[in-house]
């Protein structure tokens, strides 16, 4: 923008000296007081935008809290669900486990059932807690069935067991210890190594009781 003096030179080409000043001057403050108003009102419009703005993210955050809540309680829902299911299927395996293996073994090696139920036993110095532990006497000499109950037995569930079972027998080298494998299947492989083992076993697909000695 021209100075003042050069405004008023300008002005001095049409206008008298005093009336030249003064236009001069009117000039220059109204074209600042013009640019002074147009910056405000620009800054004021950005202003206004990035309130607004700043609104909508406020309100998407809030939204986006909302959400993660309801996922948080979904998964958490879901969670207790599962866990209610599993607990519900393990239990009523070994339920299920405690009244059918004492009257398989009652009617194959005519066991007289005296307790059958979660039981902690002896493992090569700790205790281990089985689902089921059936307790008896064949022929009036006392027996221990230990059980692994699984919805479906692996042949390195069975290996392990064998393992424990073994453990437990070194401990208690004068008493009749049992294994027996029950639950809805096991593979091919899994059930030939029972077998093989001299262990019994109890699935939907078979059921191998080995003759009592």
């Amino acid at each position: 923008m021209a100075t003042i003096p050069q405004i008023r030179n300008r002005l001095l080409q049409g206008f008298p000296e005093p009336q030249a000043d003064l236009l001069a001057h009117v000039f220059v403050e109204s074209h600042d007081e013009l640019v002074t108003k147009a910056e405000l009102n620009e800054l004021t419009g950005v202003v206004k935008e990035l309130a607004e703005a700043q609104q909508e993210l406020a309100e998407a955050q809030q939204e986006l809290a909302k959400a993660q809540k309801r996922t948080e309680w979904a998964v958490a829902d879901l969670a207790k669900q599962v866990g209610g299911l599993s607990n519900a299927l393990g239990g009523s395996l070994e339920d299920f486990a405690c009244d059918l293996v004492p009257e398989i073994l009652e009617n194959r090696w005519q066991l007289v059932t005296k307790s059958a139920g979660p039981e902690d036993l002896s493992d090569g110095g700790r205790h281990r807690e089985f689902d089921v532990v059936v307790r008896g006497e064949i022929d009036g000499k006392p027996v221990v069935v230990v059980c692994e109950t699984k919805a479906s037995v692996s042949t390195a569930e069975v290996t392990k067991f064998l393992k424990v079972v073994e453990r437990i027998r070194s401990r208690h080298p004068g008493d009749d210890i049992r294994p027996l494998f029950f639950g809805y299947k096991a593979d091919r492989k899994a059930r030939e190594m029972i077998v093989k083992a001299g262990a019994a076993m109890i699935f939907t697909r078979g059921v191998m009781i080995p003759a009592h000695k």
